[in-house]
């Protein structure tokens, strides 16, 4: 039973792991210029990720960090606007 135990631990550790590394987003005002770039609008994004305009405003200018659940959403959403935007080169 310890085993499984372990195993489920570290599945565990492994997916936040994963979560957290996918949670990676570009500098706060990098991530307001791929949206710009792509046309998109602030309440659009806010939107899409189910946060106020300005909570979306405080992320882009660096006031304020999405939690991981967000951050991820987020991140996810930033490379692929900007994979769209420059034809396939993902953001970092």
């Amino acid at each position: 039973m310890e085993r499984n135990t372990s195993q489920d631990a570290a599945a565990r550790a492994e997916a936040l792991a994963e979560r957290v590394r996918a949670a990676r987003l570009p500098a706060p005002g990098e991530r307001a210029q791929i949206r710009a770039q792509a046309g998109v609008t602030l309440r659009d994004f806010a939107q899409t990720l189910g946060v106020s305009q300005m909570t979306m405003s405080r992320w882009e200018r660096g006031e304020a960090e999405p939690r991981l659940q967000q951050r991820v959403a987020y991140a996810l959403l930033l490379r692929e606007v900007a994979a769209a935007t420059t034809g396939g080169e993902k953001a970092s």
